[in-house]
């Protein structure tokens, strides 16, 4: 996550500070004579192949996409690619040099990930790749294919995500990184239904922070939570339970710490690296790294996993963090060896000896061997976390567990990921929960023992089965605090202890993110930031039994089954516009967090207030909400249609019900007039149908329509229908001499003969 701060002062070597003007970017000199003497230093690689590692850093990235896994329709997708794409692009050239077709990565499960060797740039303005082009931006568009770097993709991946995980990616944005963990979490779902997990994508930037949102709604998951907080400072939230305080505080099984760093592992699609790169970089960014990884250790259960990465190959934002964390709390986190998973992916192990280097380039291996003018005094006072930790515990840690990926290996960017387990709990409240628990065990298990005695003796008294019992008990005893039991929700104590131990009485006592007692990282900050309020009004929960939520529920004969307690809105002036859906693990977080997240954003849209004075209900289906929706709605409200009304209903603007089959029509017949409907094509009903000109579809098409008084409507943006139409029909639609699509500015052309509302129809964004 290269994502560095604006630097201040003159530039390195240019006069006036300014960057020199360059008339493209091959004119860059793609070299820089630090960066070369520092990684050969380094001895990131052996000395004969670093001519290699340097040329592959010089050379301009492929393109990378990934089929979105949590989909239905992924499959199609793929073999989409297959059957169409690959054999068109092996068949042209390029100034007379033949184009490699894309190719699956071959570590990314189920061929869902894509390598093309053709730059962006080149893909972008070739005139013979601009099918390709097209369909890549539109499949983007809608949520099918994410534009993602390779190497990108990997930390979510070796997370392991399970739909019952509650999961924090605490740097989130610009969020390709979170959609796959709330594709994991969908994995195995089925329509309609919601994980009982959810996935808390955070970021400290309140504009990256939408730019986010615009990147999760593409997913239509109600299970996700959009909230902008500065990393290292996520506030605690508490469940409640006790019954004087507030509780206990809720902690993640699987937080994702992608953390700002230099990017200098992105030369080859970052040009710009080449020519700012300074060495002490790093030394600016380990302290807030460290503080944020910290921080997830605090928030993460015992027996969660986590992983920390970052797009530098800097040991100091790399194996310097993980390493000084894990000594930092004594045996409570380790690396956890992930050399099985992922076979196909070549990595490197971590460095166990490192150099650093200051401002003007000389190397050190200790931090006594630098003067006291060869570093600022911000980074003096970090030197020591610059440096690995001696030897033989470095070697305890297994530093060689971080994975190291270069990009000659397999022709990607660099990265550095550590996948990180917690074995025991680390602040004095989650110690003092675990004993709690350990004894709450021993009571329960000492019962058992007097029972059994008692029952094999059957005139043993209670004192002749206690001392049986010690004995007996022993393992028990010790293996509590690794017992704990499995929930969606654990949590540890808030009550205030007076011990601590003696490694935790010489700890720094700085603030936390909150006011228990808990032992926070080095280098926090003196004072919590003053967040801001945030300028959206706020989300508030709908009561079904009442009100226009429940006319619309009614209406639509949305069944018992739906859980009641996940509509919400924003509301303004007491009415609101549009109804979103939240999971029920989102609004019980969002009702513990109260006031103490800065939501963004959370939810999916699944009705919208009408245009049309005379409709049946005051509020319509929205696409995004329909697979959350369909398989809740009355029967009448869903039309099961054969392709040939499918292929009317996608190639006529608004076509009239009269072009509809008799059978269709009747369905249609019973939907109130002015009024959504679902139009359904399912290919595996259909599939002796002679009109179905293609065998590769194979997901279930559910097209939200409005129902006039003499045609129908489909209600789907633009970009979305304009790829269920690439892949239904297996080509594009002219949309001027073909009237379809008239969506110029994104708007539609009127109904014919009809009243049916016209609007767009875009997923919402904050």
């Amino acid at each position: 996550m290269g994502r560095m701060g604006k630097r201040k002062g003159k530039g390195k070597g240019h006069v006036s500070g300014e960057r020199p003007a360059y008339r493209s970017f091959e004119e860059l000199r793609r070299d820089n004579e630090g960066f070369r003497k520092y990684y050969q230093a380094q001895k990131l690689v052996d000395d004969d192949e670093f001519p290699a590692f340097m040329e592959a850093m010089r050379t301009v990235l492929p393109t990378n996409f990934r089929i979105t896994g949590s989909r239905h329709q992924a499959v199609d997708i793929r073999e989409q690619i297959m059957t169409e794409f690959v054999p068109y692009l092996r068949s042209i050239s390029i100034e007379g040099v033949d184009v490699e077709p894309p190719h699956p990565l071959a570590w990314y499960p189920h061929n869902f990930g894509w390598q093309f060797t053709i730059p962006r740039i080149a893909l972008k303005k070739s005139a013979e790749l601009s099918k390709f082009h097209s369909f890549l931006v539109t499949e983007t568009e809608v949520g099918n294919i994410s534009r993602q770097e390779a190497v990108s993709m990997v930390p979510p991946l070796l997370l392991d995500v399970q739909s019952q995980h509650l999961v924090l990616d605490m740097c989130a944005a610009p969020g390709s990184k979170t959609a796959q963990l709330v594709e994991a979490l969908h994995v195995g779902v089925a329509d309609g239904e919601t994980p009982r997990g959810l996935v808390v994508a955070n970021d400290a930037d309140y504009k990256r922070a939408c730019m986010l949102v615009h990147q999760v709604n593409r997913l239509n998951s109600p299970n996700i939570v959009v909230t902008n907080h500065s990393g290292e400072r996520f506030p605690n939230i508490y469940d409640g339970s006790a019954a004087s305080g507030r509780g206990s505080v809720v902690q993640f099984d699987r937080i994702l710490c992608d953390v700002p760093c230099s990017g200098d592992g992105t030369t080859r699609k970052n040009v710009r690296v080449w020519e700012k790169w300074r060495a002490d970089d790093a030394h600016s960014l380990n302290p807030i790294q460290t503080k944020i990884l910290q921080r997830a250790a605090y928030l993460l259960k015992t027996g969660g996993r986590m992983v920390y990465s970052t797009c530098s190959l800097n040991p100091i934002e790399n194996e310097a963090v993980v390493a000084h964390v894990l000594n930092h709390f004594e045996g409570a986190l380790r690396l956890v060896d992930v050399s099985a998973e992922l076979p196909e992916l070549k990595r490197r192990p971590g460095l166990a000896t490192w150099k650093v280097m200051t401002r003007d380039g000389e190397l050190h291996e200790t931090p006594a061997s630098i003067a006291t003018n060869a570093m600022p005094r911000s980074h003096r006072r970090h030197v020591d976390a610059f440096f690995p930790l001696d030897r033989a515990r470095m070697d305890a840690l297994h530093i060689e567990r971080c994975m190291r990926i270069y990009s000659h290996l397999q022709n990607t960017g660099g990265f550095f990921v550590a996948v990180i387990e917690k074995v025991a709990p680390i602040s004095v409240n989650e110690k003092k929960k675990a004993a709690e628990r350990a004894e709450r065990l021993q009571r329960e298990y000492e019962q058992q023992e007097r029972e059994r005695l008692q029952g094999a003796a059957g005139t043993s008294t209670d004192s002749a089965a206690d001392a049986e019992i010690p004995a007996a008990t022993e393992a028990v005893t010790e293996d509590a605090e690794s017992a704990a039991p499995k929930r969606q929700i654990e949590t540890e104590t808030e009550e205030e202890t007076g011990t601590e131990t003696a490694t935790e009485a010489k700890r720094p006592k700085v603030d936390s993110a909150d006011d228990d007692d808990e032992r926070a990282a080095p280098y926090l900050p003196d004072e919590p930031r003053e967040d801001p309020a945030l300028p959206e009004n706020p989300f508030v929960f709908l009561d079904a039994s009442a009100g226009e939520l429940k006319n619309i529920l009614a209406f639509y004969g949305i069944g018992d089954n739906m859980s009641r307690r996940g509509f919400l809105s924003r509301m303004e002036n007491s009415t609101y516009r549009s109804v979103y859906y939240v999971s029920d693990s989102v609004r019980r977080l969002m009702e513990l967090a109260g006031q103490r997240l800065r939501v963004v954003n959370t939810g999916i849209r699944v009705f919208n207030r009408n245009c049309v004075k005379d409709a049946g209900c005051a509020f319509r289906l929205v696409c995004e909400g329909v697979p959350q929706l369909l398989p809740h709605l009355a029967p009448n409200f869903v039309v099961d249609v054969p392709f040939a009304d499918l292929r009317v209903v996608l190639e006529q603007v608004n076509p009239l019900l009269e072009s509809l089959s008799a059978q269709t029509r009747e369905r249609i017949a019973a939907v109130p007039v002015s009024s959504s409907v679902i139009i359904r094509y399912s290919p595996a009903a259909h599939a002796a149908d002679a009109e179905q000109p293609f065998t590769r579809l194979t997901a279930v098409l559910a097209l939200p329509c409005w129902r006039g008084h003499a045609s129908i409507s489909v209600h789907m943006d633009k970009n979305q229908l304009s790829s269920l139409i690439h892949r239904v029909l297996g080509r594009t639609i002219d949309r001027t001499s073909e009237g379809r699509l008239q969506l110029a500015n994104n708007t539609r052309s009127a109904p014919q003969n009809d009243g049916a509302e016209s609007q767009d129809h875009s997923p919402v964004q904050a």
